[in-house]
């Protein structure tokens, strides 16, 4: 990150341009606003720190000129001033905090990073947001449709936050990369995300699997196990279906989620994390809380915020631009020479109904692909996928009776 230092004492610009590069950052210095205004307009800063007293002027003037020339750079504003009004004004004037001399090191080191993370989440989005205008797609997911647009909108707006997310959709509609893309637009996204599928694991071994287990606690705990929540600390765990989930671990999930502490299977000691939840279910929330297969407090803790993804059939005008997308994915890794598909077969994924999706759509690509004898799929192997079902064409067929044969049975000889 460009950072513009402007500051009259010799000493401290020196430690911070060392401090900088020592943060990955690439710092200039001016000791006074007229070299500051020459270098800013060369330099171009991403983040400007200044001090408010200058030999000839005021640091405000840069910090105004600044947010005038470059309205996406950040400011830092230093003084050795406690006066609470040079901190109103340095706020008023654009800067994104206010530090005291003498500088602490670790104090200017969480502003400086969390202002390098805020610009590589705008730079990552900007990307984003080119991609999903040329391509339709936005991270993993693609789409153009309606529904999507909206989809997309919200899970950028959401990423930028903390709050836990419930995912629903039905089964093969894309939840875990919802979550995924979530996580990647989010200030955690160089840490752990990890996901987990509460319908999956054995309900008996499902605690130990969350919040892990000291050895000895019970039979075959031959040595200590980080769960889930340890594993995803600092970052991001999605846990899938989580209306399976028994009654008790759903309390005990509260719990961990209200307090941000966990006690493994077995131990006597209380662990603190800092974990996003993001969760997902194809069931019917409203259904599973009259069920009792979810708790309602764990139901309003999770659903801060609810994204709905749309099943296939209801976005139909993104099966052409689906299938492509995993065609190319396909090809990429087998590079088996199949690059598109004929107009027909284009035509023919339309028409299907796509009970299964996304997972579904992705699977059947895969199919013509392996099936496929040129560059292109044609309508002709897809038409002979599409109706079959799993085990559908697999039992063996009754062999007819020739032609002239009598239907009726024949007696047994006599002896």
């Amino acid at each position: 990150m460009r950072t513009l230092i402007v500051e009259d004492d010799a000493s401290m610009r020196k430690s911070l341009e060392e401090a900088i590069r020592e943060f990955g950052g690439d710092p200039r210095s001016a000791g006074t606003v007229r070299q500051a205004s020459d270098t800013l307009r060369e330099f171009q800063p991403h983040l400007l720190i200044v001090d408010i007293s200058l030999p000839d002027g005021d640091g405000l003037e840069i910090l105004r000129e600044a947010r005038q020339a470059l309205p996406e750079t950040d400011a830092i504003v230093i003084t050795g001033s406690s006066a609470i009004d040079h901190a109103i004004e340095a706020l008023r004037a654009g800067a994104a905090d206010y530090l005291l001399k003498p500088l602490r090191p670790a104090q200017f080191r969480a502003v400086f990073e969390r202002l390098a993370e805020r610009r590589r989440l705008e730079l990552e989005l900007d990307t984003l947001r080119s991609e999903l205008q040329e391509t339709g797609r936005l991270g993993e997911m693609v789409g153009r449709a309606t529904a999507m647009k909206e989809l997309f909108d919200s899970l950028r707006k959401v990423a930028r936050t903390t709050a836990p997310v419930l995912i629903f959709g039905p089964s093969g509609s894309g939840k875990e990369v919802a979550a995924r893309t979530i996580h990647r637009l989010s200030r955690r996204a160089g840490k752990p995300f990890v996901a987990f599928n509460c319908g999956a694991v054995s309900p008996t071994l499902i605690e130990s699997e969350l919040f892990g287990h000291e050895r000895g606690s019970f039979t075959g705990a031959d040595r200590r196990r980080v769960g889930y929540f340890e594993e995803a600390n600092v970052g991001t765990l999605f846990l899938d279906e989580i209306t399976e989930l028994s009654p008790e671990l759903q309390v005990r999930l509260l719990r961990v989620l209200e307090e941000l502490t966990l006690r493994r299977v077995g131990g006597t000691q209380d662990l603190k994390v800092d974990v996003r939840l993001l969760s997902a279910t194809n069931r019917d929330p409203e259904e599973a809380l009259r069920e009792g297969k979810l708790r309602e407090d764990l139901y309003y803790r999770l659903n801060v915020f609810p994204l709905c993804i749309p099943p296939l059939k209801d976005r139909s005008e993104d099966i052409p631009l689906l299938a492509n997308h995993f065609l190319h994915e396909i090809e990429e890794q087998e590079k088996a020479g199949v690059k598109g598909f004929e107009p027909a077969a284009v035509e023919l994924l339309g028409s299907h109904d796509w009970p299964g999706n996304v997972r579904e759509l992705r699977n059947m690509v895969h199919r013509a692909y392996i099936l496929a004898e040129g560059s292109t799929i044609g309508a002709d192997v897809l038409g002979g996928l599409l109706p079959a079902r799993p085990g559908e064409d697999c039992a063996p067929k009754k062999a007819k009776p020739p032609k002239g044969a009598s239907k009726r049975k024949s007696k047994p000889a006599k002896r």
